[in-house]
């Protein structure tokens, strides 16, 4: 996983820029966070594995909750609900509203939500 960092209205912002292929790579994300002094993270949804889209397999609440259990935001775009099964737009559906982890489906929304105080 390869993150890199960019600035918006002053805050540090960091971008995973490569595939996420394990869970565990949350903490990879937050041990990268802390080393960039960064509590802010941006995922596009084309750099999430499968079975993060598929609530059964536990991917999405292990990774989220790593990273919520460590303060960091994390907002993740998703360009388009459609293709996705209804338990997942409906996690979509409430993460729009997340203190947290918001989805969103632009990217100009997550980046104003991250730099957001």
């Amino acid at each position: 996983m390869r993150v890199e960092s960019f600035e918006k209205d002053g805050a540090r912002i960091l971008e995973c820029v490569e595939p996420i292929a394990r869970a565990a790579e949350a903490l990879d994300l937050v041990s990268t966070c802390f080393e960039q002094r960064s509590q802010r993270v941006l995922i596009e949804s084309r750099n999430l594995p499968a079975e993060f889209f598929d609530l059964r397999s536990g991917f999405a609440g292990e990774f989220v909750q790593k990273l919520v259990n460590y303060q960091i935001r994390l907002a993740a775009v998703f360009p388009s609900e459609a293709g996705y099964g209804q338990r997942f737009r409906e996690f979509l559906l409430e993460a729009k509203r997340g203190r947290d982890f918001r989805a969103f489906s632009d990217r100009a929304g997550a980046e104003a939500w991250l730099a957001s105080p």
